[in-house]
């Protein structure tokens, strides 16, 4: 968003995230997503991190209601409702990722140009927005933590859980959501939920081959992963300081946006207080969001905030301990940040997975953490030179690029604000139906001809042979 106000253009963001308004940046904020999302007793990472990836798809189904339910109960909506309908939106982006439930302010401003974008890579119902086709023989679901070569067995599943993983967000999830925008917006016009998402002219997918499937995408759907990492800063002073002492190097400790480190529980915080009080030639830099009631050893440091980036692209930064989320998955492979992977959830098991392939990574379990554990594993990628070799060599692919991630997306964005329908982009698959467009017709049609030619040899044969048996019966009479 801040790049496209840079460049001139006046945005107006509805998000539960966001910051001060300022010259031609509008914050609208949905103020009940994340109380709603969260209203219960919380997230219980154990639990979380024991779900198989079927399970997995129910609990994003409960995120995708419980994202609409937050945004449909903020004030904030109430404040875009009540611009004038006549008000002039030249183009919205939308995030498909967390699903269509604020699409009805496009029947509202009278159908922009509609721009779809996630950070969540290429999920396979991405094909029921804007066409293609998805290869499930080498195009792993995002739950599940296989490579791109998968055995017989790995593509059975694959198919499988994409399949319903499809199914579940539109059979089950749109009629839902679609009921829930209705009785809110009170547009009894509007057409449905999904007739209204398949207007997406553009789509914006946070991948790259440097770590995702190397995929065919329709012309209408550009690889833009990456585009989030900006340039680095300097390091504030105490930090700059903190990682300049380290014997052997800094290391950074970050769960990410949506996982708090207090999450994990005081057993294990302490497990890594230990772990790390017993390599004191490592300096440690922790994201923890909330106050830390234990003991630290000189070598470790917290912070409510870090500035990641920055920590990551430091010639003395060694390792990142995280969660294996897309985006500090990333972040790591930019800036050439072997990982220790401690994955809890949906995706995070897959980027983790592909990191063990590339060679640029350990795992630790969650459910089964020790200090000693962790200080093994934390030194293995420190001390192995092997790691950061070849995530160097993964940063060299993924850097190696005609133009940066960021410039490409805002071209494409810029691209649809000069051409709002993008016809000659968009894939006919929607238009064709599932039979047509992945030639089951012609399938049944082949097999048809197939079992017709078997059944008339078979047949042929048949009179053949019992021709011959009946000749010597007449002689004999």
């Amino acid at each position: 968003m801040e790049e496209l106000v840079a460049r001139g253009h006046n945005v107006t963001v509805v998000s539960q995230d966001g910051d001060a308004s300022r010259t031609n940046l509008t914050y609208i904020m949905l103020e009940k997503v994340y109380s709603t999302l969260y209203e219960d007793e919380g997230l219980d990472l154990l639990e979380v991190s024991k779900e198989t990836p079927f399970q997995s798809l129910f609990t994003f189904r409960e995120f995708y209601l419980g994202m609409c339910r937050g945004a449909l109960k903020s004030n904030g909506l109430n404040v875009i409702l009540n611009y004038p309908d006549s008000f002039r939106f030249d183009l919205v982006l939308y995030d498909f990722g967390c699903g269509p439930c604020l699409l009805p302010l496009l029947h509202k401003f009278n159908y922009p140009p509609l721009v779809a974008l996630t950070a969540f890579s290429n999920p396979p119902y991405s094909v029921d927005i804007v066409g293609g086709h998805k290869h499930f023989a080498y195009t792993p679901h995002y739950a599940l933590p296989y490579g791109f070569d998968m055995s017989f067995a790995e593509r059975v599943y694959n198919t499988y859980l994409c399949l319903w993983d499809a199914g579940l967000r539109k059979f089950t999830i749109m009629p839902q959501l679609d009921a829930m925008v209705r009785d809110r917006f009170g547009f009894n016009d509007m057409p449905y939920l999904q007739d209204i998402e398949q207007r997406t002219v553009l789509m914006l997918v946070n991948t790259n081959p440097a770590f995702d499937a190397p995929e065919p995408l329709p012309p209408n759907v550009i690889a833009i992963g990456g585009a989030h990492i900006k340039e680095p800063k300097p390091l504030p002073s105490d930090l700059e300081e903190f990682v300049g002492k380290a014997k052997k190097g800094a290391v950074l400790f970050s769960l990410g946006s949506n996982i708090r480190s207090d999450m994990i529980g005081e057993q294990r915080q302490r497990m890594f207080i230990e772990a790390f009080r017993q390599m004191p030639d490592y300096h440690f830099l922790w994201k923890f969001e909330s106050k830390l009631n234990l003991p630290l050893p000189p070598n470790v440091i917290i912070r409510p905030w870090l500035p990641q980036n920055s920590i990551l692209n430091h010639p003395r930064t060694r390792g990142f301990i995280t969660h294996s989320g897309g985006l500090s998955t990333q972040e790591a492979s930019w800036f050439g940040v072997p990982l220790i992977g401690m994955p809890f959830f949906v995706d995070q098991h897959r980027n983790l997975k592909r990191s063990l392939i590339g060679g640029v990574a350990e795992p630790l379990d969650f459910g089964a953490l020790s200090t000693e554990k962790i200080r093994a594993t934390v030194l293995k990628v420190l001390e192995t030179p092997i790691y950061r070799e070849n995530m160097q060599r993964r940063a060299m692919y993924f850097r190696d690029q005609s133009e940066k991630p960021l410039d490409r997306a805002i071209w494409w964005i810029e691209y649809v604000l000069r051409h709002p329908t993008v016809e000659h982009l968009r894939s006919p698959t929607l238009k064709l139906g599932t039979a047509r467009s992945n030639l089951l017709d012609v399938y049944g049609f082949f097999a048809g001809v197939i079992f017709f030619v078997l059944w008339l040899a078979l047949f042929i044969v048949r009179r053949v042979c019992c021709g011959r048996k009946m000749k010597p019966k007449k002689k004999q009479q």
